[in-house]
């Protein structure tokens, strides 16, 4: 049986195939069935097959040129794209090399011809989306790579060419150096020439069946050459006769040349309508000296220059661990500095795939990119881009870390999950849908490593409507908070649209002084000096002794800390930026507002440009307040207003619930309640210096002299203190026990002369302490609210005037906690408990709105890192809460019922 009887003898080509899967697995590995479906039995080779079929003299001729007759004529293991004498003639009248006949033909063109076409294993094309796995993994494949190398065609890059106003390009250029440049955006390593390639893409049945691609999909994505899933599309060409097979592999006739795929980058680079576009890509670019690819250069071309380059783009990190974040060294810059900003992937990298996969390599996926035409983008410089183009006045003026959030927002990591049928998965930068549509698409160019999208229309990113904006485009004055914002991923939270923000934007000048609020209330308090280090494109801190004047006026003494640790860094920046945070407007006529983390911040004369203040806890303990120096507002179009302090930064509060009972003498009974729950189990505990969890100990801030609420989690309370005259009438009354006696009913406990009376003076120990914990818990709530405090609104925006909020007391009948109900009508406070009384807020100076805020820290002298926090909000009101009748009850009635139970 020869290949002409297999492929137009008697049997069918279904059966014929049957026939050959069936005999080849006598002689070859289940596996080696499923990825290739070769047997080794067949007779001519493809040489011979193809001379015999008389319409392949074009084919032939490269061959025979390339010297590799005889390994077509032999057997091997090869498998071969074909187009027919019609279809060379037809190309050559077209064809984009510019050539109009063979002879024209270079030998590095008559390369990328032949190899182009050719994959060094042999395979059907039922099996050519079968990746090798264990098992073999079926319908996964769109890549795999071809017979080319990167040495088949040599660039170089005249000095003329270059961008000079990149740093990467420009000491070539100004020294007229021409350079050796590999467009393959892989350096080498080694003697790793293969896999330098620019892979083939074949859109298979098997592959688009399995990612369920529509018909619709395939008729857009090759610009209506094929219209079906169920045709097999590779390299641009339409397979139309398939898996002629012979000895040495298999032959599959295409509908016309294949010329193979450029990567993205180039495919930018060649179009006229995209050049603009190519232009901002290529801003991210530079040549980097490859030792392994010069030596293989002057090996297979017998030269001795000293120097060649491949090309690539600053990117993200790479699944092959070779991504470009640094500039390349030159003689005119010896020091490695780090780029200011990346791509989303390298889009010059042939064989791009995807970080965060299962073992995946380039066979299963590749990339995509959505590029507006030249004229799409000028329109949007002039529209929805104006703010760059009054900011900057030319493209090329637009820093990298600008002009990469646009680029970013249009590179899609995954082909497959970017197909037109699934335009509507596709997300932007604020993890929001980019409503995408085919009619934004006018036509596709697929390369070997993605599909660009040439588009209609500019997809936006959300960055450039957000509140972070204005510290994006004002890197001279905002870089350490943008850094921040952009590096702590606060970044997505602030593009969305949904909500609306006021973002505090301290400048560079007012990160010098950030007093470190885990050296609060020690005998030697420091501050960091945040600075962005222009060279490794990062924020830095130094670590200085302060001491803070009674009017809270800072003395920066003796550096103690040149380079305080990166972790360190980001947990005070983590820190910063969330209470930076506002959700909500602060120009609606309240004076205090919870930022994202629940720390409270005081808002004076809000709107009024050049009088308008910010304090955060530490500045109202102090009686200051942090000018906003100006105001941007972004909510024409974008989602709040933005306000930037040059003074300082708004630093959170330095006193613990505890601390700030201590200092007024008006909280003290309240105190004396909290204090006696020290001595109790752990579990009981409400006040605490330190807590375990699990292996790791934290501390308060100041532990010997100071404690936390235990209650508190990650969140923001409010603390009602009734009066201290109101307390002791409770107590004079006999409705409120004192820890006296408690201490008097557990002496009695310990000296019991029976069993009978310990037990009965335990019972009465367990009845004062439940009475005088839940009376504590029971004004202690969730969420802090202020006199003059923004009302928590509900979903349609409304300000909820009263609210109810859980307290600390759990009701074992409901598992809910007691709640209180809080009504902030006329911007005060009116409690209403359980039993029907309303408390208000004594609003005497130092007695009410009193910031605290509570830490937990890990470690020891200057490397403590902040853990956790609590805010809380401390008031003095007119009375005491209840949630039952009970808690009005004698006490000592109460006692003596629990010991005659116990008796």
């Amino acid at each position: 049986m020869n290949c002409k009887q297999v492929r137009r003898g008697a049997f069918s080509p279904m059966v014929a195939i049957g026939l050959m899967l069936g005999a080849a697995t006598l002689f070859q590995s289940c596996e080696d069935d499923l990825l290739t479906g070769q047997p080794s039995w067949l007779g001519n080779s493809i040489y011979e097959e193809l001379n015999s079929d008389g319409n392949y003299k074009t084919m032939l001729r490269l061959i025979d040129d390339l010297g590799f007759h005889d390994q077509m004529s032999r057997t091997g293991s090869v498998t071969i794209f074909v187009a027919d004498d019609v279809a060379f003639e037809e190309w050559f009248k077209t064809n984009k090399m510019g050539v109009r006949s063979y002879e024209q033909l270079s030998v590095a063109q008559k390369k990328q011809l032949l190899n182009k076409s050719m994959i060094n294993n042999a395979y059907l094309i039922e099996l050519m989306s079968n990746v090798s796995a264990d098992p073999p993994e079926t319908g996964m494949a769109m890549r795999r790579p071809n017979s080319t190398s990167v040495f088949d065609s040599i660039y170089v890059m005249k000095h003329e060419d270059m961008n000079g106003a990149m740093p990467a390009w420009a000491w070539y250029k100004q020294n007229k150096k021409d350079i050796i440049l590999f467009k393959d955006g892989r350096i080498m390593n080694g003697s790793s020439v293969a896999g330098l390639s620019e892979p083939m893409i074949h859109l298979l049945p098997a592959f688009m069946q399995k990612q369920a691609f529509t018909d619709e999909d395939i008729k857009i994505l090759t610009n209506g050459k094929a219209t079906s899933v169920n045709d097999a599309f590779v390299e641009g060409r339409k397979v139309i006769e398939r898996d002629i097979t012979c000895k040495n592999g298999y032959i599959h006739k295409v509908d016309g040349v294949i010329e193979g795929y450029d990567n993205m980058a180039e495919i930018l680079r060649r179009h006229q309508n995209m050049s603009l576009w190519s232009h901002l890509i290529d801003r991210f670019s530079a040549p980097y000296y490859d030792k392994y690819k010069t030596e293989e250069y002057n090996r297979l071309y017998g030269k001795n220059v000293d120097s060649v380059f491949t090309l690539r783009y600053f990117a993200d990190s790479r699944k092959d661990g070779l991504a470009a974040t640094s500039y390349p060294l030159t003689s005119g810059n010896p020091v490695e500095e780090k780029v200011p900003a990346t791509l989303s992937f390298d889009p010059g990298w042939n064989q791009y795939m995807y970080e965060n996969t299962s073992g995946y390599d380039l066979h299963y996926d590749a990339g995509a990119m959505l590029v507006p035409d030249n004229d799409a983008l000028l329109r949007w410089w002039n529209a929805d881009g104006k703010v760059l183009k009054d900011k900057y006045g030319t493209w090329d003026n637009i820093p990298e870390l600008v002009l990469s959030k646009l680029l970013r927002v249009n590179m899609l990591g995954t082909f497959t999950d970017a197909i037109p049928s699934k335009f509507s998965s596709i997300v932007n930068d604020a993890k929001v849908s980019m409503n995408v549509k085919t009619s934004d698409v006018d036509s596709c160019f697929i390369g070997c490593n993605g599909v660009v999208y040439l588009t209609n229309r500019v997809f936006s990113p959300m960055e450039y409507s957000s509140v972070s904006f204005p510290a994006l485009i004002h890197q001279d004055l905002m870089s350490v908070i943008y850094w921040a914002i952009d590096e702590l991923e606060f970044t997505p939270y602030l593009n969305s649209m949904d909500s609306y923000y006021s973002l505090m934007l301290p400048t560079n000048t007012s990160m010098l002084t950030y007093v470190d609020p885990c050296s609060y209330g020690e005998s030697q308090q420091t501050l960091l000096e945040f600075y962005y280090d222009a060279r490794e494109k990062k924020v830095k801190a130094r670590r200085y002794l302060c001491t803070i004047g009674d009017n809270g006026e800072i003395s920066i003494g003796q550096k103690i800390v040149e380079n305080v640790p990166e972790t360190q860094v980001k947990n005070r920046l983590k820190d910063i930026v969330n209470q930076m945070i506002i959700v909500g407007d602060v120009e609606n006529g309240y004076s205090y507002y919870k930022s994202k983390n629940g720390t409270m911040v005081k808002i004076s004369d809000a709107g009024k440009s050049g009088r308008m203040t910010v304090a955060g806890g530490w500045q109202m303990e102090y009686g200051t307040g942090v000018k906003v120096d100006s105001i941007y507002d972004m909510s024409a179009t974008g989602n709040g207003k933005s306000y930037s302090l040059s003074e300082q930064v708004p630093m959170p509060a330095s006193k613990s619930v505890y601390q700030t009972c201590l200092a007024h003498e008006e909280y003290s009974e309240f105190l004396n309640l909290l204090i006696g729950s020290q001595y109790l189990d752990k579990n009981d505990i409400i006040l605490a210096s330190s807590v375990k969890l699990g292996d790791n100990k934290y501390s308060c801030l100041n532990p010997t002299a100071n404690s936390n609420i235990s209650l508190f989690g990650t969140y923001n309370y409010t603390v009602y203190i009734p009066t201290n005259e109101s307390i002791r009438q409770l107590i004079n009354d006999g409705i409120m026990p004192t820890w006296d006696d408690f201490d008097e009913q557990f002496l009695l406990s310990e000296n019991a002369s029976t069993q009978e009376e310990k037990d009965a003076a335990k019972a009465a120990c367990t009845m004062i302490k439940n009475r005088i914990l839940d009376f504590v818990k029971y004004h202690i709530q969730d969420n802090g609210v202020a006199v003059n405090g923004a009302p928590e609104t509900g979903e349609n925006g409304v300000a909820i005037i009263k609210n109810n909020y859980e307290t600390m007391v759990l009701n074992a009948e409901t598992n809910r906690y007691y709640p209180v109900e809080v009504d902030v009508e006329n911007k005060g406070l009116k409690i209403t408990d359980l039993t029907g009384n309303v408390r208000k807020v004594v609003e005497k100076d130092g007695l009410y709105n009193n910031i605290c805020r509570e830490y937990w820290v890990s470690g020891t002298g200057f490397n403590k890192l902040l853990y956790t926090s609590a805010d809380a909000v401390v008031h003095l009101i007119d009375g005491p809460l209840f949630y039952s009748s009970s808690q009005k009850t004698l006490w000592k009635n109460e006692m003596s019922n629990a010991k005659l139970r116990r008796r």
